[in-house]
């Protein structure tokens, strides 16, 4: 039992949260996408000294209209700490002191070299967990806090505008934050519900924007791995659900009908894939069968054999 639990524990450890961050700010802001620019990992100096996200406004006067985005300015830097991280007084200074190396940075200053003007930069501070000891200190230190809704706060007296979001599920979010679901999903302990609904999300996706999605669902799978076991052997639509969308191998078989059906069309290659997988699990359900080599005699090419014969195993429909 403890082996278990340790390896468990050093799983978490390698859990790419900044990551899922990432995507999940891509997802929270597609309906902008085509009017920012996003900057993930932004190399400040010659040395590794590195920034999780940066958003641009390629129009200045964009307006994203968002508990998130509508704190943004022109230039609007991203600083994510994930569950395991602490945040406290030496990281809000660090992330004033990124602003300031950002503004000067040799690519964002003007031909003439003049730099960003510091009015244009914001800086947003995200976790999970409300800040209790980092909010105290501020008020300690003279800054104001101004709580907004939705788990936002508002520093007042740092140099530049800084806000910090928890995304844990609020009770008072609204029904136009429908987006914030990429963010609140990034937790160790999700919620059934946040789950369900987090699964639900996914299924109106476009493909490109599902690549975004698959690594977040990864991600929130591994974190939360005995929970969304236990969801899915009791819960019809979970089960489906994450056929779907969490099995690594229906991953392939859609990267592969991508690839099978470019000369026919991005489209319908996708489609084929995922047909074609579907057959190949229906098939092996409805005859009994176990094994890759007896589903592939039915007529089925080996790696989607393979592929199903592992989905239905992982699923428990098959041992």
């Amino acid at each position: 039992m403890s082996n278990k639990k340790e390896n468990t524990d050093e799983n978490k450890e390698l859990i790419q949260w900044h990551t899922g961050f990432v995507h999940a700010m891509r997802l929270y802001l597609m309906d902008y996408e085509d009017d920012i620019e996003f900057n993930d990992e932004f190399q400040l100096t010659r040395k590794p000294l590195i920034i999780d996200l940066t958003v641009v406004k390629k129009p200045d006067d964009l307006v994203i209209d968002n508990n998130i985005g509508r704190f943004f300015r022109k230039h609007n830097i991203l600083e994510y700490k994930s569950p395991r991280d602490e945040l406290n007084l030496e990281t809000f200074y660090k992330v004033q002191a990124y602003a300031l190396l950002y503004m000067i940075a040799s690519g964002n200053c003007e031909a003439n070299g003049t730099p960003i003007n510091e009015k244009d930069i914001t800086i947003s501070i995200v976790r999970a967990a409300y800040p209790r000891e980092l909010i105290k200190d501020l008020i300690e230190h003279g800054y104001t806090v101004l709580e907004q809704p939705n788990n936002i706060y508002y520093i007042e007296g740092a140099q530049f505008p800084v806000q910090i979001v928890v995304t844990k599920p609020s009770k008072d979010c609204q029904d136009d934050e429908k987006g914030i679901i990429w963010l609140n999903a990034l937790s160790p302990n999700i919620s059934k519900n946040l789950f369900y609904d987090f699964l639900t999300n996914i299924r109106d996706l476009d493909t490109r924007h599902g690549m975004f999605a698959d690594t977040i669902s990864s991600i929130v799978s591994d974190a939360n791995e005995e929970n969304i076991e236990t969801w899915k052997e009791r819960d019809a639509f979970m089960n489906s659900a994450m056929r779907r969308i969490m099995a690594k191998e229906l991953q392939e078989s859609r990267d592969e009908g991508v690839i099978e059906g470019r000369s026919e069309g991005r489209s319908e290659g996708r489609s084929e894939g995922q047909d074609l997988i579907k057959k190949a699990t229906k098939a092996a359900k409805d005859n009994n069968i176990s094994n890759a080599a007896d589903l592939a005699a039915l007529g089925f090419d080996k790696d989607t054999a393979e592929g199903a014969i592992s989905i239905l195993t992982e699923l428990g429909i098959i041992s």
